[in-house]
This record gives structure tokens, sequence and C-alpha cells, in this order.
């Protein structure tokens, strides 16, 4: 069952609906898995590098992944630049890093160690540059 709460309990478009979840369970195929949300922060960095125009961001962000390690809980591109101040047959990509422990919070020394890992790994993977 679904449907809007009435206006006079709500102004706004608010929505409801009910779920059985017994029902819903019974259809699932295959086994199913889950992964424990940590009670620690995580801690985000953000990084750009230039690198020719050829390398794609997936192939930048898989390289990102393999040098986290255990540590690295995923990463996003929020920008993407070609201009004359970046040079020709190149771009900038810049990314958000989230990193983080189920166990404990993280140190500074920790992350930093981290971000120097992928660095190196583009640098020497992909001639990349740190957009400073």
């Amino acid at each position: 069952m679904s449907g809007r709460l009435h206006p006079d309990i709500y102004k706004e478009s608010v929505f409801v609906m009910e779920i059985n979840l017994d029902k819903l369970l019974a259809k699932r195929t295959g086994k199913m898995t889950f992964k424990e949300i940590s009670k620690f922060p995580c801690i985000n960095q953000d990084i750009a590098v230039i690198v020719d125009k050829k390398v794609s961001a997936k192939e930048l962000m898989d390289e990102i992944k393999k040098a986290g390690g255990k540590l690295f809980l995923g990463s996003k591109v929020f920008d993407v630049y070609e201009g004359a101040n970046i040079g020709l047959n190149k771009k900038s990509i810049a990314f958000s890093l989230s990193f983080g422990a189920n166990d404990r919070t993280l140190t500074d020394e920790e992350v930093a160690n981290v971000m120097k890992n992928i660095v190196e790994r583009l640098e020497k993977q992909f001639k990349a540059e740190l957009r400073k």
C-alpha cells in the first residue's frame, strides 16, 4: 500500500508506503551480503592530477583504488578541466577520495601515507603531475 499524506497532516508532498519484507525476501536470488557501516568517521581528501588527454578517469580511479589499499573507501570525479594553462593534449582531473576503517579513526599520518602511495602510483603509471 502507498499514498500521499493528507495536506491537513503535512503541507508538503510526503508519500508513504508499506513493504512486506517477508514477500520481498522470499523472491531474492543468490546470497545476500552486507557491509556494516563504520562507527568511525571517514576522511575525505581531494586530489587533482594533470594527465594526457587519452587517460580516462576510470583508469585513474582503478589505480587509485589499488594504491589506496584497505583504508580506501571510494572516489568520485568532481572536475575535469582542459585549458591553456594545463598544457597541450593534457587535462586535469580532480577526485574526492574517502578513507576509513571500521575499528578506529584514522590518523593524519595514515591518510598522508596512503595519499603518497596514490600520487606515486599515478606518477609511475600515467606520468601524472599533481596539480597545485
